[in-house]
């Protein structure tokens, strides 16, 4: 049956300075995943200007994050069949095109179908991270990827402050314009300095077809456990984290705290320690191996639960359990991400297609469960929730760790882990 694996790839970096492309994918990330998020602070800004309600606004949070979603599903697959420079060119001008329509959008209907298409095009970070770990050398792949989440958190957290301050300057339309131009220079320079493409020998044999690529996904996550244990792992965690996360502002409101919205959206900011913390990650995959990382990370989110419980009425307690929840999910994001693309070398963009659906479902799941254990228990409802989550991804912790010692070996680059040939999955179907 013919191969699945990726047809066309990049010659290595060569001249090029590797640190400067990988800084700048990061930074392109960066930029790309804020189109996602920046709807959020600019809800009452919609509905002022195009005469809707608050909630009907709400919408182009929606299909933005609808949009998302089904990218990923539908077009990082192509990174493993098509290369890589055309793809995002494509990804990039569509991304540009959509933004622009946003921003001159007469009313909420085209608005949220231009927020849809911005989503569904901008899934560049999720095209650039398996690129960014398939560049890097073996024994520096964790901290390569670290780097980019580093540009993808800030991106993510930087859209909501920034967005929000430009916003009440300057108006809504001006924010769109504005990511608009960031997505095209950064994503231009990024493509530029991509070192060139060429076929895989293989024959030259055609590269499969769109339907049969997508029908590949359900058969790695059957095949390869490791991606199977990923899925579970940070979907554990990361639903862990979306259950305080998405009920915070609804403690930080209301007494004793009783902060105004803008108040308490400042405490995102604190999600930067993640970002500070991702580097160290990197390191520790690539020198001890992902699992006891991604252990570290369920230890954090479960002590994490404990320190939101007694934060529900002390604000120390309320900055750590932040803190500690942010630190722990770029920790698990990188280990697991770095741990896959280590077991399917061939098959990067479809093992992350398959990691990061299951874990926005995990994510979207979980929050609705916390919304419901609120109503039901209050916080310490949603703080027990976070740490069952985490218990029951650290049970699965120790097959993890058996699968790695059946089929890691140590390659030629000290510190680093592949995974051996037993076990490397050539995308077939």
């Amino acid at each position: 049956m013919p191969d699945l694996a990726a047809r066309r790839a990049p010659s290595p970096p060569g001249t090029r300075t590797p640190a400067l492309l990988f800084a700048v994918m990061a930074v392109c990330s960066g930029a790309t995943v804020a189109n996602v998020y920046l709807a959020q602070p600019l809800l009452d800004l919609f509905a002022r200007g195009l005469g809707v309600t608050s909630s009907a606004a709400g919408a182009v949070v929606t299909c933005a994050q609808l949009g998302y979603a089904a990218g990923i599903l539908f077009l990082v697959p192509l990174g493993d069949v098509r290369r890589r420079r055309p793809l995002l060119s494509m990804l990039l001008a569509g991304t540009t095109g959509a933004l622009l329509l946003a921003a001159a959008a007469p009313g909420l209907g085209v608005l949220a179908a231009a927020a849809a298409l911005a989503g569904a095009a901008t899934v560049i970070p999720q095209v650039l991270v398996p690129l960014a770990a398939e560049l890097a050398p073996p024994g520096r792949r964790a901290s390569v990827v670290a780097n980019v989440q580093i540009g993808l958190m800030t991106g993510i957290i930087g859209s909501r402050v920034v967005g929000g301050a430009v916003g009440e300057a300057l108006g809504w339309r001006a924010v769109y314009v504005l990511a608009a131009a960031l997505t095209a220079v950064t994503g231009l320079v990024t493509v530029l300095l991509m070192p060139s493409e060429r076929r895989r020998p293989d024959g030259g044999a055609p590269a499969p077809g769109y339907g049969r690529l997508l029908a590949s996904l359900p058969g790695l996550l059957r095949r390869e456990p490791a991606l199977l244990q990923a899925c579970v792992l940070h979907g554990t965690l990361f639903g862990a984290y979306n259950a305080t996360w998405t009920t915070l502002v609804l403690v930080l409101t209301r007494a004793p705290y009783g902060y105004g919205t803008a108040t308490a959206g400042l405490f995102g900011l604190l999600g930067l320690a993640g970002a500070v913390a991702a580097p160290w990650a990197g390191r520790a995959v690539d020198r001890r191996g992902a699992v006891p990382v991604i252990t570290a990370a369920l230890l954090l989110t479960l002590a994490a639960s404990g320190a939101y419980a007694l934060g529900g009425t002390s604000p120390p307690f309320m900055v750590a359990a932040i803190v500690l929840a942010n630190v722990a999910v770029q920790w698990s994001q990188i280990a697991n991400q770095a741990r896959v693309f280590a077991y399917l070398p061939h098959a990067r963009s479809r093992a992350n297609t398959v990691y990061m659906v299951a874990v926005f479902f995990s994510g979207a799941v979980c929050a609705a469960a916390a919304a419901a254990c609120h109503a039901a228990g209050g916080w310490s409802a949603v703080c027990a929730l976070q740490a069952v989550l985490a218990a029951a991804g650290l049970a699965v912790v120790p097959a993890a760790r058996r699968h790695d010692r059946r089929h890691m070996r140590a390659p030629e680059t000290p510190g680093a882990l592949t995974p051996g040939p037993q076990n490397t999955d050539k995308g077939e179907s």
